[in-house]
This record gives structure tokens, C-alpha cells and sequence, in this order.
């Protein structure tokens, strides 16, 4: 049976379609990338250990994920340590306390900038990769943002089903994110009295190990590309149970 359609029937040879006996790759190209951050030193004394022990801690929930490490979890915390107490005694005003706090600062950037570049290996530019390992991120494929991230909104608490445990959930301003989490026991007007729970990647964190009857205030602020912190939310309140 004859075909019904022609070659002259409407479509010509020269009508801009050629095909050079290549078939086209159909999979979806990538266009951006998620980066681990792996300069920590635009970091302040004190944020820079809350940062360094979230990623510890993803790094030990998802050490199948990242193989064989550059530097072992175990001296990553025992740098970590020394970096705490270093900052701790720091406070002494003594030039010998602050030398030695630079010397243990050093180490712990260079602990964790081996351990970014390795993420970054590893996850190849997958945001949930990088995600799993804890560490702050970016994008590239466009043009880097390195502004303040806004406060993020709709900071609300809610009790977890364990007594002791509250989950707050928030907007961050940027998507994918890393957030710092922080909560106060005493008086919220106070800056003294603030102290950080954890780093928490998304708009949810969870916390837990808090006293059945206290009054707490939690706020939350995201980490901004190379270390820039953003600004906090209003706190939010409630009582444990």
C-alpha cells in the first residue's frame, strides 16, 4: 500500500531541520550546581563550631554515602574540641591564649575545607548529596549571591512526640539553605542569653533534650554564601512538656 505522505507534500530537505546521524542526547542537562563551601574563614570565632559539629554529625549519620574520608571523624572532633577550649580560654586576654586559639583555628578550617572538597567530589553538584553531608552550600551556574540572607518567617514551635522535644518549622529566605538555630531560657531581650541548638539544612529543626516545664524562646537566621550570616527571625515561645 502506497504511503499517503510525500516528501514534497509540505516538508522540503533544505527546510531547516537536518539531521547529521547523530541521535541527540535527550537527558536533561544540568545548568547549575550545588557546592559545599570549603573557605570557613570569613566565619566568627563563635559560629564556626556550631557549623563544624552539625557537619560532624551528618557526617557520621551518612558515612556510607562519603566513603573513605581525608580526615577521620574521630580527629575532626578532637579538633573540634581543642578548638572550644582554645576559644574558651582565649577570653584571658593573654597574647599566648590568642596565638594558640589562631593555631587551632587554622587547623579546623583546614580540616574542613579537605572534607568539602571530598563532599564535593563525592556529590558531583547534587544538592541532596551535599545536603546529607551537613555542610553550608551554594549555587553555581548563575551569579552568586554573597548579600545577608533575609530573616527567615513563619517561625512557628510545636511539641514533638517525645516529652522534652520541640519542632520548629520556618521560611528561609533562600532554597536550599543552612540555618542556625538558637534558644534562650532566660530572657529574650538579653543577647548573653542566647545560645545555639544546632545548624539545620531546610526549614525545619527539631530539638531535643530540652526540661519538661521550662519556658524557651527559639530564633533562627541562614547562612549566607562564604560564611555572611543573615538576619534573625522574631523569636517565637513556648513550654515544654
Amino acid at each position: 500500500m502506497p504511503s499517503p505522505y510525500r516528501w514534497d507534500s509540505g516538508l522540503t530537505y533544505d527546510s531547516g531541520v537536518h539531521w547529521d546521524g547523530v541521535q541527540a542526547d535527550q537527558r536533561k542537562r544540568k545548568t547549575m550546581n550545588t557546592k559545599a563551601v570549603i573557605d570557613f574563614t570569613p566565619y566568627r570565632e563563635g559560629d564556626l563550631s556550631p557549623v563544624a559539629k552539625h557537619i560532624h554529625g551528618q557526617l557520621t549519620e551518612n558515612a556510607a554515602t562519603f566513603g573513605t574520608l581525608p580526615v577521620t571523624l574521630v580527629l575532626l572532633n578532637t579538633h573540634i574540641e581543642d578548638y572550644d577550649a582554645k576559644l574558651s580560654a582565649k577570653e584571658s586576654g593573654a597574647k599566648a591564649d590568642t596565638l594558640a586559639f589562631n593555631a587551632a583555628r587554622l587547623v579546623l578550617e583546614d580540616d574542613l575545607g579537605k572534607l568539602g572538597n571530598h563532599v564535593n567530589n563525592v556529590a558531583d553538584g547534587d544538592p541532596l548529596i551535599v545536603a546529607q553531608s551537613g555542610f553550608p552550600s551554594y549555587q553555581t551556574g548563575h551569579t552568586t549571591d554573597d548579600t545577608p540572607p533575609d530573616a527567615p518567617a513563619n517561625l512557628t514551635l510545636k511539641h514533638g512526640n517525645v516529652s522534652g522535644t520541640v519542632n520548629a518549622r520556618y521560611k528561609p529566605d533562600r532554597s536550599p539553605s543552612t540555618n542556625e538555630v538558637q534558644m534562650n531560657t532566660v530572657n529574650p531581650a538579653n543577647e548573653a542569653d542566647w545560645h545555639t541548638k544546632g545548624i539545620f539544612t531546610g526549614g525545619k529543626a527539631t530539638l531535643t533534650g530540652l526540661t519538661p516545664g521550662t519556658q524557651i524562646w527559639v530564633r533562627v537566621r541562614t547562612v549566607g554564601i562564604g560564611g555572611v550570616m543573615g538576619a534573625w527571625s522574631d523569636p517565637a515561645m513556648i513550654w515544654v512538656v
